[in-house]
């Protein structure tokens, strides 16, 4: 019954000494501000950058083919995507959708023509517009597409500029073919695709039947399935179901982890198509060095900032606590307790910390709203960092509770060793108000 009543005493004396502890509120709001626009911020921009792989590479789980001694290594055969899509649903994975693609990704994997212009490409992907309706449709275009069919492409912004070409130009792309030659088609421009990132800079996307046939693959061969799992936790766990019901059927390779250990177990396999079960971590090994860079100065800065809230929270606390001994040592005069009259100070200072933390909490979304506006165009391929061209924060509520956490153990470090001296002096000392 006791704890009620020291809330409320705490709090009556929090307003009462409310200017007292003004400097500690706005050092605290302040801090738990940028603790929150730095935590915010990065799991925002690991979020887009899974969210931009996961588009690119087609999906959290991602079966593909791999044929050695061809002109195009990644191939997936009628009989193997049968086995794949067999093995997932006699497993029951659970996913939202699936995405069949024929892609070419490498450094000069062909070249686009345009009015005596040319560029190359990097990543070519052919695709099913029908399947994938709803991914282009939540793609951000320079010019929006209005019919996509077996002759259309979109472009990225960057090649278009590059060659000059607009909707409804006609263009010619030229390409390699299994048999290690070259060959060229006729598309219209349906549409061009603002995507400045390292994943869409020299980008194509064409039908995968029209991919198909200008390589020479069969219609209905492609290079990767792809699976959106609904629970994307749940990679890796149905990563190693599949391959163990895959390897029953189909030629597969091992599980690989990072990029290195896939590009050497493709340089091992067998002849004939070597089916490998590939999660997003394994594309983005290189990317993670990046993150991890990130995650090093966000820490930094982190403590840095934690440290500050503790010092502050120390000096304001001896400050406080040595101007209200008096008061102290009446509240040990009338019955409180030494460990009543810490708890009482402890709780004021941690309610002017949920205030406190309130307010940085605004803050903090205001902070990132103004930097949502900020170009980071000098900084070459950040752009895979951003949502739709704009830094966008993500408040996740593990994140916010290991914040008001970290908070919290800092307080009470800084506040554990000046209210037990306080409360501990001499009761005729704490009533003379600290002078004998």
């Amino acid at each position: 019954m006791k704890f009620p009543v020291f809330c409320k005493i705490s709090l009556q004396y929090l307003w009462r000494y409310r200017r007292r502890y003004l400097f500690l509120f706005l050092a605290l709001g302040f801090g738990f501000g940028v603790v929150m626009v730095i935590s915010s911020l990065k799991d925002g921009m690991k979020e887009n950058l899974y969210l931009s792989a996961q588009s690119h590479y087609a999906g959290d789980v991602v079966a593909m083919g791999y044929e050695p001694g061809k002109g195009i290594n990644h191939h997936l055969t009628q009989a193997e995507m049968d086995a794949v899509f067999t093995a997932a649903k006699k497993l029951n994975i659970d996913f939202a959708t699936t995405a069949v693609r024929t892609t070419l990704m490498g450094r000069d994997e062909g070249s686009i023509y345009f009015n005596g212009n040319a560029a190359s490409l990097k990543y070519i992907v052919g695709v099913d517009w029908n399947r994938e309706t709803e991914y282009f449709a939540k793609l951000s275009y320079v010019e929006a597409p209005v019919r996509l069919d077996e002759g259309s492409v979109l472009l990225s912004a960057p090649i278009a500029r590059e060659l000059g070409a607009r909707e409804g130009d006609s263009i010619i792309l030229e390409t390699y073919t299994v048999t290690d030659q070259r060959n060229t088609g006729n598309f219209i421009v349906a549409g061009i695709v603002e995507d400045s990132s390292f994943f869409g800079y020299y980008k194509v996307y064409m039908a995968r039947i029209a991919l198909n046939r200008l390589i020479g693959f069969a219609d209905n061969d492609c290079s990767l399935i792809g699976f959106f799992l609904k629970d994307r936790t749940r990679a890796e766990p149905a990563r190693i179901e599949l391959y163990g019901e895959l390897g029953r059927i189909i030629q597969t390779g091992p599980l690989v982890h990072d990029r290195a250990a896939y590009d050497d177990e493709t340089n091992k396999t067998e002849p004939g198509i070597t089916t490998f079960l590939l999660t997003l971590p394994v594309y983005l090994s290189e990317v993670a060095r990046l993150m991890d860079a990130i995650d090093l100065a966000s820490y930094v800065l982190y403590t840095m900032m934690l440290a500050i809230i503790m010092v502050s929270a120390g000096v304001t606390c001896r400050l406080i606590l040595h101007e209200r001994t008096r008061e102290t040592g009446t509240m040990r005069a009338i019955g409180f307790y030494e460990s009543d009259v810490r708890l009482i100070f402890k709780l004021e200072i941690f309610c002017l910390a949920l205030f406190s933390m309130a307010a940085g909490f605004f803050l903090a979304v205001v902070i990132n709203k103004l930097l949502s506006h900020a170009s980071f165009s000098w900084f070459p391929g950040f752009e895979v960092f951003m949502q739709n061209g704009r830094l966008s924060a993500l408040y996740l509520p593990g994140t916010i509770a290991i914040n008001v956490l970290a908070v919290y153990c800092m307080l009470a470090l800084a506040v554990q060793g000046p209210v037990f001296r306080n409360s501990r002096n001499p009761l005729p000392e704490m009533l003379s108000g600290g002078v004998m």
